[in-house]
């Protein structure tokens, strides 16, 4: 839990805003001026080699830096005019990440599993060292490399370095690799932290902060192509049930007698939930939900408590509470910490903004609570351009990319006939908030959805099973 740190984001208010005692959610011209403030900062704060200063953290902190602005490409033109410079700033920053990657070379987990996509006997792996804690910081750094090279999975991403004449794809492959690799298995000491990762790699222990930059990696690299084994998602779906207190149903540091079951671990735990295929209805997903609503107003304590204020918390809860109920839901986290939120002024009232729900309910005390210089002052372990770029990508609603879609039968991990059967019947239901059977993203569960789904199977023809060659005929 080291590489927690403590915050100081970016944007000075263009006008005066509104205290948390406005029965409204900040308006989307606050949200927009702190965003841009914050990428302003950003800018100003970089140092000559590309990165963000953070302790012997830059790999790390740069990731976060990278994906709040790639995120937010589609507001970088809208208070003035600030492509050049936000582009020759993530250049700079995705330069210095591709000089200083690790790679190597991995063929199994350490129980004999092959891992190497298209049964290669090896396959690279792509990390970062991170000052010693390289779990998180290839977790941040994968995500924000994926966002920097959307739509670029076959181009060349450098000529120079470690990773010289490999695509964004192949990169994203080897980060997946990586992780692949160094999953716990049950070779290890504690069959219950079976599933899920450490700080570094090969430690071949897990705890759920920082397995959340496991899942995350994951999520990003497939967006790029990327093909995760199957046993990855079986065994983490081992962790995430012993990391889940039965009773609270919040997620835990490692399982419930750890003494940290809090926001930020049950963050991590639902955006886990959703990757290995867990719907909105599924009773794990529904308590994490039900904890969070009643812890929701918490402000920071004890350094790794709390949400409001603790920014490392805010993005992993944002995170897991975006893939499974977006960020125009209102009915699951209902117990809100600003009066913009008060009952009065749920989304259906008349106002002069947006009403509140949980995002909104974020950004009001985001934007409340910016210095004059455009930073957060941030608490115990989190500052600086790490929480700066939290704290950007949470009021900029950046959608982690969809996982599972298709992917609605068991086994999950396999799309086949089973799954396309199983949306075929869900025709003209309407769909839950990032339902995996709204293939097309439409909002809506009809014949479309099936038919986006077909080239996705797994086997050839959706068979549930890969068939066997005919031997030839002597």
């Amino acid at each position: 839990m080291k590489i927690y740190k403590q915050l100081a984001l970016s944007a000075v208010l263009a006008w005066s805003v509104f205290s948390v005692t406005n029965t409204m959610a900040a308006t989307e011209l606050q949200k927009l001026t702190a965003i841009i403030d914050g990428l302003d900062n950003l800018v100003a704060t970089q140092q000559p080699g590309g990165y963000w200063n953070y302790g012997g953290y830059e790999q790390a902190s740069t990731g976060a830096a990278v994906l709040a602005f790639m995120s937010q490409k589609n507001n970088w033109e809208k208070l003035g005019s600030h492509t050049a410079t936000y582009q020759a700033t993530v250049d700079k920053a995705v330069a210095y990440l591709l000089a200083t990657a690790s790679t190597g070379s991995v063929s199994t987990r350490n129980d004999g599993i092959p891992i190497c996509p298209n049964g290669a006997f090896s396959c690279t792996d792509i990390g970062w060292y991170g000052a010693g804690e390289s779990s998180y910081t290839t977790g941040l750094v994968a995500s924000g490399l994926a966002t920097y090279a959307t739509g670029k999975a076959s181009v060349i991403a450098t000529t120079t370095g470690p990773l010289a004449g490999l695509t964004w794809g192949q990169i994203a492959q080897g980060i997946t690799n990586l992780w692949s690799a160094y999953q716990s298995t049950a070779v290890n000491p504690g069959a219950s932290l079976v599933g899920g990762w450490r700080y570094i790699f090969g430690a071949y222990d897990s705890d759920m902060s920082t397995t959340q930059w496991g899942i995350i990696s994951l999520i990003y690299d497939e967006s790029l192509g990327a093909i995760t084994p199957a046993i990855v998602k079986t065994d983490l779906a081992k962790w995430l049930a012993f990391a889940q207190d039965p009773i609270s149903g919040a997620g835990c540091y490692q399982g419930p007698g750890s003494g940290y079951c809090e926001q930020a671990n049950t963050g991590g735990l639902l955006l886990g939930l959703k990757y290995v295929g867990k719907l909105i209805s599924d009773p794990a997903v529904q308590k994490a939900l039900t904890y969070l609503n009643n812890n929701w107003p918490q402000d920071a304590n004890n350094t790794f408590f709390g949400n409001f204020g603790q920014p490392y918390a805010m993005w992993g809860v944002y995170k897991g509470l975006d893939v499974n109920i977006g960020v125009k839901d209102n009915t699951f986290i209902t117990n809100l910490k600003t009066t913009c939120g008060a009952p009065a002024n749920l989304p259906g009232n008349p106002s002069g903004s947006v009403p509140c729900n949980w995002w909104e309910d974020y950004n009001e005390s985001l934007v409340n609570s910016q210095n004059a210089d455009g930073s957060w002052n941030g608490y115990a372990y989190w500052y600086g351009p790490l929480a700066t770029a939290f704290n950007i990508s949470i009021l900029g609603a950046t959608e982690i990319p969809p996982q599972g879609l298709c992917d609605v039968a068991a086994p999950i991990g396999q799309i086949d006939k089973l799954d396309l059967a199983l949306i075929s019947k869900s025709r003209g239901q309407v769909p839950t908030a990032k339902d995996p059977r709204d293939s097309n993203l439409d909002g809506k569960i009809d014949p479309a959805d099936v038919k986006a789904c077909i080239p996705k199977c797994t086997f050839s023809n959706c068979s549930v099973t890969q068939s066997t060659p005919p031997l030839p005929v002597p």
